[in-house]
């Protein structure tokens, strides 16, 4: 069975987030300490600036969740910590919901299912997953690469940055070698850079502070120049984000056919997310450039939310087909043990009584080959509802244990160990 114990940015605050983390080798030692906990036969942990969950595979998932979320709460300091606590199935399903970034801050956002995949390396390299795990987290990647190419669930971004990157590619075409000067190094100007950057655009950071600018163009392999270089900045760059109130005589309107004439009148974009407004409206007047402000963006986050919302339904149909498969193989692996040892003990039976009843006939093996094959219809015929329901009840995490055991003892039935692996 799979087990999910953990919090998310919903559930606990930061700080008790950042209680449960760890990082390098005090992870690789929490991860073995969480693997040696009672019923957890594999575990990994998944710890990002959002959540901390573990998940798990074990034969008893009563046990390992209790043990699970024990640990947690010691770790936290919190007896009280609001666990989420899943099995099967729903494991499953939050655990590709996460992958496939349903479950982010910022729906769509590409950086989680690297999250994962990480997480799960560091648990692998600890030790503490095997077969079963890795055939989950497997099936778990698919779903999220499914959900990433056959949705739009990435491709209309929602924030300021993305909202940018989006705006230049209408006005300019493919960003790629392009090159972009974004002004200021706060918030807003990392989203924007990064985004940009991931565009395949060159990116210098402008700022007052250059020691601010030169830490930000660290961050998306750019390059850093004080506030006096913008004028020369925008003589070769196609995008310029404004993103710190500014006062530059480069932004002054009455320059800009002298900046034109310098850039052989090729196609500039402004994109002014400061407030008050730093670009001139004027300045979009002149032939060839263009002048954007936090309201175009606006309308571009709304119409990606639209779009959003459409892909999200898209995103969880498939989850919701992938997690009724999972829960149908599921029901088949748990039910599997019992099902083949009723089978065998009345196979064995009815054998018993094909060979003594052939040989009180006389010992003809035709006899024998056609009572054989009357009796295994018999057993088939008699076996085929209860192995149907039994099948069911290994959808049912509860109530499916206590009648795949009542159907052990009314058979007289013991599953051999080991044939039938979880999941």
């Amino acid at each position: 069975m799979l087990v999910a114990i953990g919090v998310d940015r919903k559930r606990a605050s930061v700080a008790s987030r950042e209680r449960l983390a760890a990082v390098g080798e005090d992870l690789a030692a929490l991860v073995r300490s969480y693997g040696a906990l009672d019923g957890v036969d594999e575990v990994f942990v998944l710890s990002t600036c959002y959540r901390v969950e573990l998940y798990a595979a074990s034969a008893c998932p009563s046990s390992a969740a209790g043990s699970l979320a024990e640990a947690l709460r010691q770790r936290s300091g919190d007896p009280g910590l609001p666990l989420f606590d899943l099995r099967g199935a729903e494991a499953f399903r939050h655990l590709s919901r996460v992958a496939a970034s349903l479950e982010s801050g910022v729906i769509g956002e590409p950086q989680v299912l690297g999250q994962v995949k990480e997480a799960f390396g560091h648990s692998n390299d600890a030790g503490t997953v095997g077969k079963e795990l890795s055939t989950i987290i497997a099936r778990v990647l698919q779903v999220a690469k499914r959900v990433r190419t056959e949705t739009a669930i990435g491709r209309s971004g929602v924030s300021w940055g993305h909202a940018s990157a989006d705006l230049a590619e209408k006005v300019l075409g493919s960003l790629t070698d392009r090159r972009a000067v974004v002004v200021g190094a706060g918030e807003m100007a990392r989203l924007s850079a990064q985004h940009l950057h991931d565009q395949g655009m060159k990116v210098v950071v402008v700022n007052r502070t250059l020691a601010n600018a030169e830490a930000l163009a660290r961050e998306i392999d750019g390059e850093a120049r004080p506030i006096e270089a913008l004028g020369e900045e925008l003589v070769r760059a196609d995008v310029a984000v404004v993103a710190a109130p500014v006062s530059h005589q480069a932004l002054e309107p009455g320059g800009a056919p002298a900046l034109m004439k310098q850039r052989r009148h090729r196609r500039l974009l402004f994109i002014d997310l400061a407030v008050p407004r730093a670009v001139p409206p004027a300045l979009g007047e002149v032939d060839g450039i263009y002048v954007c402000d936090v309201d175009d963006l606006a309308r571009i986050q709304r119409q990606a939310q639209e779009a959003r919302a459409g892909a999200i339904l898209d995103a969880e149909r498939i989850i919701d087909a992938e997690v009724e498969r999972f829960a149908r193989e599921l029901a088949e692996r748990r039910a599997a043990p019992i099902i083949a040892a009723v089978r065998n003990r009345a196979s064995a039976i009815a054998r018993e009584e094909v060979e003594r009843t052939v040989r009180r006939l006389g010992g003809d093996p035709e006899v024998e080959k056609r009572l054989d094959a009357l009796a295994g219809a018999i057993v088939s015929k008699l076996l085929h509802q209860p192995s149907v329901r039994l099948r069911l009840a290994g959808q049912d995490v509860e109530g499916g244990e206590q009648l795949m055991a009542a159907a052990a003892r009314i058979f007289d039935v013991q599953p051999a160990a080991g044939s039938a692996p979880m999941a």
